[in-house]
């Protein structure tokens, strides 16, 4: 599966749900919710290479 390489997960603690956790960007610093659309269609799609569509990602130096 691809996936942008520059989007981290963040677990909140070992009792935690996947839905309290969240993924960073870590190119911009933005923060995602576990469900959120943009990571599921776009810094993580389910296959190919969406996630070099981003701006931040096609615009990193």
């Amino acid at each position: 599966m691809a996936r942008c390489y520059y989007l981290d997960y963040i677990s909140k603690g070992f009792l935690s749900s996947y839905d309290n956790d969240e993924y960073v960007c870590k190119l911009c610093g933005k923060r995602f919710a576990t469900n959120d659309p943009q990571v599921k269609y776009t810094c993580n799609p389910d296959y190919g290479e969406e996630y070099k569509k981003c701006p931040v990602y096609r615009d990193r130096r």
